[in-house]
């Protein structure tokens, strides 16, 4: 019957069995076989004459178990891609590369998400630049003065912009439109607000108890050229877009450090929206344009739609302006 050797072997089993019952020098049987005398030193002092396996009996993994459970823990909240885990963690000062992120998804079983999933996060449909996804967040109480970050992402170039305002209302969402179009290098074709009464008045009723027929500001800023479209109530997950780029600016800013004036975290967030647009990693933009970050992706669609676009991307949004907004109220 045919042996089977290890893809290196030197010798085989005659050959072992010769070197076992020798009384030569290892030295000797060495040269005489053409192998080392390490080699024939193993063979003299081994029972067993087959080739055993070389893989190890303890596997280093690169995680320790409370990094990966984190990791797993993560993927599994949020489903996020797994370049997204990579920033995530090294917040924590977690030092990890996609490709160990994703050897360790495939370990636990993550690295594919379930139809289930799926069927809850659905996909979005593809659309041109110009189509925005708006909303407003809190930012924490410094020195006993909260104020608002109004966010806007275009769904088909990631593109980034935000501002700080001191009150959550109509007229600030208005003024917000107005530096979205000063800032994105494309026409604003179609904006997806939730219904809060900064955006809309449609869910608010009159003194009469009907609902107000009243347009808002914020529509009168959207004008006959801007479609504005509302999520249904009740669903978040629609404006699902601004809601993730929404916690992706906190964990970028105020959930790793703590501020003691607004002032030290508006200079925080305009680094981070200058790092979001040119540098971060995007893993649907590399899926779907096969790009790295938004301003590669603004790139893309110029050279294939270039009737888009109203200025030079790389003149586009004054980054140097202050980030906040008062809008005539008189700062806190």
């Amino acid at each position: 019957m045919p042996q089977s050797y290890h893809s290196n072997a030197v010798t085989n089993v005659h050959i072992r069995c010769d070197i076992r019952k020798s009384d030569q020098t290892n030295a000797f049987l060495a040269a005489q076989y053409g192998t080392s005398s390490n080699t024939v030193s193993k063979w003299k002092n081994r029972n067993s004459m087959e080739d055993r396996s070389s893989r190890p009996h303890n596997i280093a993994y690169a995680l320790t178990d409370v990094e990966e459970t984190i990791i797993c823990l993560l993927r599994k909240e949020l489903w996020i891609s797994r370049e997204e885990i990579v920033e995530v963690v090294a917040q924590q000062r977690i030092k990890v590369c996609a490709s160990t992120v994703y050897r360790c998804l495939v370990r636990n079983g993550l690295n594919r998400k379930p139809e289930s999933v799926k069927a809850v996060y659905g996909t979005f449909k593809e659309y041109q630049p110009g189509y925005l996804h708006i909303d407003v967040t809190y930012l924490p109480k410094i020195d006993g003065v909260r104020r608002y970050l109004f966010v806007a992402i275009d769904r088909a170039t990631r593109l980034l912009f935000y501002r700080l305002y001191d009150e959550k209302s109509a007229e600030n969402a208005a003024d917000f439109l107005t530096l979205c179009r000063e800032f994105f290098p494309f026409e604003i074709t179609t904006v997806l607000t939730d219904n809060g009464k900064e955006f809309s008045n449609k869910l608010f009723k009159g003194r009469s108890g009907s609902k107000t027929e009243k347009e808002g500001k914020f529509d009168q800023a959207c004008g006959d050229n801007i479609d504005h479209r509302l999520t249904k109530p009740g669903t978040p997950k629609t404006n699902g877009m601004v809601e993730r780029v929404n916690l992706t600016i906190k964990t970028g800013t105020i959930h790793k450090t703590s501020y003691d004036s607004y002032d030290k975290l508006e200079k925080h967030l305009m680094e981070f929206l200058v790092f979001y647009n040119t540098n971060r990693r995007h893993g649907s933009l590399v899926k779907e344009l096969k790009v790295k970050t938004p301003i590669d992706a603004c790139n893309k669609w110029i050279s294939t739609e270039p009737q888009l676009f109203v200025k030079n991307i790389l003149q586009f949004g004054d980054l140097t302006v202050p980030l906040h907004r008062n809008c005539g109220h008189e700062q806190q």
